[in-house]
């Protein structure tokens, strides 16, 4: 028993690095050991949007630096790779603030956005570790970028035959900055409001899309019609495109009249 008690003392030595000096407080049973500060990033985030995050593929992100700004003015850095996610500051002031700045960077290691994207933490400590989401906005990123719109459509909860007044044509009408783009889904239906195709199924294999649509805030005006073009539903929605091919399917579901 004396010989475990003795290996326990040498470990916990060593964790403290053998010196009592280092701990902020040498009574803690945890010695010198320190607290985790975590720092998630996403891209283009916007829930209220039905939007839940563009991909590092989007933008051919490599790295993601970020720097810790602590209440002295130090700065700590750390860079990842993308797809990690997070990075993870070890010994960062316990319960100081931390003001956080995320920076992607490309494959020569250059700015990707203009300005970095920021946010505040508290410096965790042993046990107690502490984490933040940063969101880098669609405004930060450099150049000019388009997107693959992928949507479905639901009348009242329910696809255009089951719809309490059933749907024969719809007709869609993409404007972004109050402008009608020019888009036209897989079928060939403009994007503009001018024209009425069939209604698309909810259940089809593939949801509808338009190809290379501004990358930004958008909003999406859905009418459902009878087969006389008389206007049924009709519902305005704030939504998003993200930029490249490997963006979400929207439902959005058109409320009944």
């Amino acid at each position: 028993m004396k010989a475990i008690v003795v290996a326990a003392s040498l470990l916990l030595a060593v964790a403290c690095g053998g010196d009592d000096s280092q701990c902020a407080n040498p009574s803690l049973p945890h010695c010198g050991l320190t607290g985790h500060t975590v720092v998630k990033w996403q891209f283009d985030h916007y829930p209220e949007w039905l939007f839940p995050f563009d991909s590092c593929v989007d933008f051919m992100v490599n790295k993601v630096h970020v720097d810790a700004k602590g209440p002295d003015g130090t700065v700590t850095s750390i860079s990842d790779d993308c797809g990690a996610g997070q990075v993870t500051f070890d010994g960062l002031t316990e319960g100081a603030d931390y003001t956080m700045y995320v920076a992607p960077t490309d494959f020569s290691g250059g700015d990707l956005i203009s300005f970095p994207a920021s946010g505040t933490v508290t410096g965790g400590s042993f046990g107690a570790d502490t984490m933040t989401t940063i969101n880098v906005p669609w405004t930060a990123w450099i150049g000019t970028f388009t997107g693959t719109f992928l949507f479905r459509l639901t009348w009242g909860g329910v696809t255009c035959a089951a719809a309490p007044m059933p749907v024969i044509k719809q007709v869609l009408t993409l404007t972004v900055n109050g402008v009608p783009v020019t888009a036209m889904t897989d079928t060939g239906h403009h994007m503009d409001g001018v024209d009425s195709e069939p209604c698309r199924a909810f259940d089809e294999n593939f949801p509808q899309s338009a190809l290379q649509v501004p990358f930004g805030p958008a909003q999406l005006k859905v009418e459902g019609r009878d087969a006389s073009d008389a206007v049924l539903y009709t519902h305005t929605f704030d939504t998003f495109v993200g930029a490249g091919i490997t963006n979400p399917t929207i439902t959005y579901d058109v409320p009944v009249m």
